[in-house]
């Protein structure tokens, strides 16, 4: 196979893997009246330098509609979501972003 059709697969493949969506098992939507950022800071896009205020983290938020893009949220940000999925509880996980999604209880 030409190393261009090669390379050509390879790029399609790329796009179908990150287009893929969220499972309903790890999704999350905001609670009734609550918002993501904070009244009086707004809520921020992440960097590569990380996030302007003590306290926030990089995180990506798992919505029933997509993955968010790395946003500046603080730790407290599973109090503000809810499962989409019954029986599932919010949780964050370490990383550059984070991420922030669904799983079973312990």
């Amino acid at each position: 196979m030409p190393w261009r059709m090669r390379g050509l697969l390879g790029a399609a493949a790329l796009v179908v893997l990150a287009s893929c969506g969220v499972s309903e098992d790890e999704a999350v939507r905001l609670k009734e009246g609550e918002t993501l950022g904070e009244p009086e800071l707004g809520l921020d896009y992440c960097t590569t330098l990380g996030c302007r205020y003590d306290g926030q983290y990089c995180l990506e938020v798992f919505f029933e509609y997509g993955r968010s893009p790395a946003l500046c949220l603080f730790t407290d940000v599973c109090d503000k979501l809810e499962c989409v999925k019954q029986g599932q509880e919010c949780a964050i996980f370490d990383g550059f972003p984070g991420q922030v999604k669904c799983i079973d209880p312990r």
